[in-house]
C-alpha cells in the first residue's frame, strides 16, 4: 500500500507511533464501512493485513507491535460478542447436527490440504499435522455465521450450531495434533544447535589420528 510506504519512511520509528496511529485509522475507517454496508466491521482487518502484507514482512517491529494490539484489543471483543450469542439450551438437542458439521468442515480439509501437503514432500506425520491445523476456521466462520444472524439469513438457534462446530473445528484437530502427531524429530533437528567450526575440526582431527 503506497500510502503505508510513505508514512513509515516520513515518519516511521518515532516515540509518537506515527505508523500505529495510521494503520488504525484506516482498520477503524473500513470497520465503519463495513457496518453501514450491515457487513462484519472486523473483517477489513484481514484484507487490510493482505494488502500490506509486503510491508510488515519487511518491518517486523511494526508487525510485531500491530500484532499485540490486535490479539490484546481488538480481538477479543469480536470473539467475546460472537460467544455471548451462542444458546446454549440450542445446543442439547443438536449434538449430532453439530458432529456433522465438525465433520464435513474436517473432511474437506484434509481433501484440501493434505494431498498439497504430500505434493510439498512433507512427510506422512508432517502432512497429517498440517492438515489438522489447517482444519481450524475460526475467524472467518464465525464471522460468517454473525454475518447470517445479524441479516436474518439463520435464527440464534442455527447460529448457536454453526459457531461450536466452528469452535469444535479450531478445538478437536489441534488437540489431536498436538498430542499424537506433533514432529518431534524435525522439531528436534530444527532446534539442534550447530556445532562450532573449532569443534568439527578437532572431532575431524581425533577420527583421523584413530585411524591411523
Amino acid at each position: 500500500m503506497p500510502a503505508t510506504r510513505w508514512v513509515l519512511a516520513a515518519w516511521g520509528g518515532r516515540i509518537a507511533e506515527i505508523e500505529i496511529k495510521f494503520l488504525l485509522f484506516v482498520l477503524l475507517a473500513l470497520g465503519a464501512l463495513a457496518s453501514a454496508a450491515k457487513s462484519e466491521a472486523v473483517l477489513p482487518a484481514y484484507v487490510l493485513g493482505l494488502v500490506i502484507a509486503g510491508v510488515f514482512a519487511r518491518d517486523r517491529v511494526l508487525i510485531e507491535r500491530m500484532r499485540t494490539l490486535a490479539f490484546a484489543l481488538l480481538t477479543p471483543f469480536f470473539f467475546l460478542k460472537a460467544g455471548a450469542l451462542v444458546q446454549a439450551h440450542a445446543l442439547l438437542g443438536s449434538a449430532l447436527l453439530i458432529a456433522a458439521f465438525l465433520a464435513v468442515k474436517m473432511a474437506t480439509k484434509l481433501v484440501g490440504v493434505w494431498p498439497l501437503a504430500r505434493a510439498f514432500r512433507l512427510g506422512t506425520r508432517q502432512a497429517n499435522y498440517t492438515t489438522l491445523l489447517m482444519s481450524t476456521g475460526l475467524t472467518f466462520g464465525s464471522i460468517s455465521a454473525l454475518f447470517g444472524l445479524n441479516n436474518g439469513i439463520i435464527d440464534q438457534a442455527q447460529y448457536s450450531v454453526l459457531v461450536t462446530a466452528v469452535i469444535g473445528s479450531a478445538l478437536l484437530p489441534t488437540l489431536i495434533a498436538q498430542a499424537w502427531l506433533y514432529p518431534h524429530e524435525a522439531h528436534a533437528s530444527a532446534r539442534r544447535p550447530e556445532r562450532p567450526a573449532s569443534e568439527l575440526v578437532a572431532a575431524e582431527t581425533q577420527r583421523a589420528g584413530a585411524a591411523e
